[in-house]
């Protein structure tokens, strides 16, 4: 083993990424808290790694993380392994975006190692693994490691190894130990003999660090190195491949807190002849086309980009002296010598020390935002952006007995015959099915002689008291493009629409048909397995208008059940001022 490199003191970070042209993303971060052996890690060179690839995976060696810390970053799910003992050190992690398919990979080694796979335009296994360089590692470990990574699969890691191979003079143990790794198994290294490790006591360049895949993903894998260090001593390494994606863009949603609602209130005109058609499904269509078109020119949209790790410490100075440290450090690459790496050292200090300050600054201009007069509304929404509480959604790739789904065509399509299973006649036993046939056989008359309150016309009164509610639930599809919160603005664009919907009976009679579409959201279940599609409950958003509707033929069909005493006393769920509570307590 070579002694000329000691990386013991250093942390790492090695990284999966995805841009427009899906890249794979490996950089190695110096430990940047006070104490580098006790400290957890910083996000913060991590996030600005994450805001110019957008990367599906980031992987992390040396955290120096303790069970007891906790890593988070927003839109990125965690999995780690931390090494036990009463000193802190090793330890290894992956952060994968939320935006793709993604799954945990369980390994059974003593190596400090974790995998996940991972959808990006293939189903890819993502393993990150750490060698210590003073540590005795037995060549069945590692072939044990690549045996249970399904193929194709990617190891980014930093090995501490020496090879010829790979650019260096001399080849010790540990390369000799990756290179029989790579005949055993037949993998591919794609690094070329360009260095990713900067020594700073010999002011020398070594390649540690290396990207080993399947053969399959060989000839569609590019590697290139960064030319900044990020506040590390490892370079970052970036992995193009030639799959062309065509980029991942998110439907845009309205920013209603921007909407020129004067302006929508003039475009969204609802005439008489307009809704005043032969057809329930025309006049709704009209009237849902006309409110989107008002919607488009009125209410400006948010962007379709990835999500952006925003530093709202950044600020001019942290600019200068960040640009400062960039260009002597470019100064040093080409002439190292000490005069300019003490010069280049100096940079990175100043650098470290504005930042902070800006830091410092902006949590107490956050903090002093809390004042008397703040609601707690806004209060809790600042607390919980303090202590980074947020809900998130991730794909899960999930499985049944015999098949794997990662796409998101495919998650879909299973969550929606899984779904459609669970509800349909087969889960139904044989004697149910038989009442349920007879009774269907029955047709159903609503035609009466006599008269009943509740089958009068919907007042005004009815369809303001709906609008008190003020929810901000949204529809999602392109038939409605409004929330809850919009319908308040409109109030008196569309009750004519709706009484002359609901006088005739048309809106029981011929239901609107885009009514009956709606936007079906898997929630998982307390508790349950995320890979089974049976975790997952059905939540649909229908649309705001059928939502309205259907408020006020509840509100008036549970008035007429509680004036004829058609529900039991001990009823509590879905009735006003009554808990289920209240049957224990009396």
């Amino acid at each position: 083993m070579d002694t000329d490199v000691d990386p013991s003191d250093t942390d790492y970070v090695t990284g999966l990424a995805s841009e427009e042209d899906e890249s794979l993303l490996e950089a190695d971060f110096k430990q940047v808290a006070e104490n580098p052996l006790k400290g957890p890690l910083s996000p913060n060179d991590v996030k600005d790694i994450i805001r110019q690839y957008h990367p599906v995976c980031v992987a992390l060696q040396e955290t120096f993380l303790k069970s007891c810390h906790t890593t988070k970053i927003r839109r990125y799910g965690c999995v780690r392994k931390d090494t036990e003992g009463p000193s802190v050190s090793g330890g290894v992690c992956i952060f994968t975006s939320l935006d793709v398919p993604s799954s945990a990979l369980p390994l059974h080694t003593s190596l400090q190692a974790v995998a996940v796979r991972i959808h990006s335009t293939s189903l890819i296994t993502v393993c990150c693994l750490y060698l210590p360089p003073n540590t005795v590692i037995h060549q069945h470990d590692l072939n044990n490691l690549v045996d249970q990574l399904p193929a194709p699969f990617v190891i980014l890691g930093d090995f501490n190894g020496h090879s010829t191979l790979w650019g260096r003079v001399k080849t010790n143990p540990r390369g000799r130990q990756i290179e029989q790794v790579l005949s055993d198994h037949c993998l591919c290294l794609l690094n070329h003999e360009e260095p990713t490790y900067f020594h700073e006591p010999t002011r020398s360049f070594h390649t540690l660090d290396l990207a080993i895949c399947s053969p399959s993903l060989f000839p569609h894998l590019n590697l290139s190195v960064e030319k900044d260090l990020y506040n590390s001593d490892h370079f970052p390494i970036i992995l193009y491949h030639d799959y062309d994606t065509g980029g991942k863009t998110f439907s845009p949603t309205y920013s209603y807190r921007r909407a020129d609602w004067a302006l929508f209130t003039q475009l969204a005109v609802i005439t008489d002849a307009m809704i005043k058609t032969e057809s329930v499904h025309t006049a709704v269509q009209e009237v849902t086309n006309v409110l989107i078109t008002a919607a488009e020119l009125s209410i400006p949209k948010s962007s379709s980009h990835f999500f952006q790790h925003y530093k709202p410490y950044w600020n001019a100075d942290c600019q200068t002296a960040y640009k400062n440290q960039r260009k002597l450090w470019g100064i040093f690459r080409r002439y190292p010598t000490a005069e300019n790496l003490f010069a280049f050292k100096k940079a990175k200090a100043n650098a470290r020390r504005v930042r902070r300050q800006s830091q410092r600054q902006s949590w107490i201009r956050y903090v002093s935002s809390l004042t008397s007069s703040t609601s707690s509304k806004q209060l809790w929404r600042k607390v919980k952006a303090a202590n980074g509480m947020y809900r998130e959604f991730s794909f899960p790739i999930l499985q049944t007995s015999n098949s794997v789904f990662s796409s998101p065509v495919e998650i879909a399509n299973i969550l929606g015959e899984t779904f459609q299973s669970v509800s349909s006649t087969a889960s139904y036993n044989s004697r149910f099915l038989e009442i349920k046939r007879c009774a269907e056989r029955t047709p159903i008359n609503f035609s009466t002689r006599s008269f009943f309150p509740y089958n009068c016309a919907f007042t005004m009164t009815e369809l303001k008291k709906r609008h008190s509610y003020k929810r901000t639930i949204q529809a999602l599809d392109r038939m409605e493009s409004l929330t809850r919160c919009s319908v308040i603005y409109i109030q008196t664009l569309w009750p004519k629409f709706f009484f002359y919907s609901t006088e005739f009976g048309r809106s029981i009679v011929c239901f609107p048909s885009n009514w009956r579409e709606a936007i079906v959201i898997p929630i998982l279940k307390p508790g349950k397995v995320t890979t089974d599609p049976l975790s997952y409950r059905p939540i649909a958003l229908t649309s705001c208008f059928c939502k309205t509707f259907e408020r006020m033929v509840n509100t008036r069909l549970v008035y007429v059940l509680e004036k004829e005493k058609c529900i039991s006393p001990l009823q509590s769920g879905f009735r006003k001022g009554r808990s289920t509570l209240d049957n224990l307590v009396f």
